[in-house]
């Protein structure tokens, strides 16, 4: 089953680089679970469990390897959802 990690940042210019980061974590995905999709749960799920900042973020997202550290920015094969 395909793992992937996830990073939810704010994307408002007013907050410094080092706020930006809401969650981020891995999550192994049932077989032919599109990523996008658990991507835009996440993120609903996020704007819920943070309902108090109602600015904009992003939640990017990448094939994981187990036992990787996860970074603070997103890596250049991210794909992103704004919401």
């Amino acid at each position: 089953m395909p793992q992937y990690a996830y990073l939810i940042a704010r994307t408002d210019p007013d907050t410094d680089d080092d706020r930006r980061v809401m969650s981020s974590g891995t999550k192994v995905l049932a077989d032919g679970q599109d990523p996008a999709a658990f991507a835009v749960e996440r993120l609903a799920q996020n704007r819920v469990e943070h309902s108090y900042y109602a600015g904009p973020r992003r939640i990017s997202y990448w094939p994981y390897e187990d036992g990787t550290p996860l970074p603070r920015t997103a890596p250049a094969e991210a794909e992103h959802i704004d919401g």
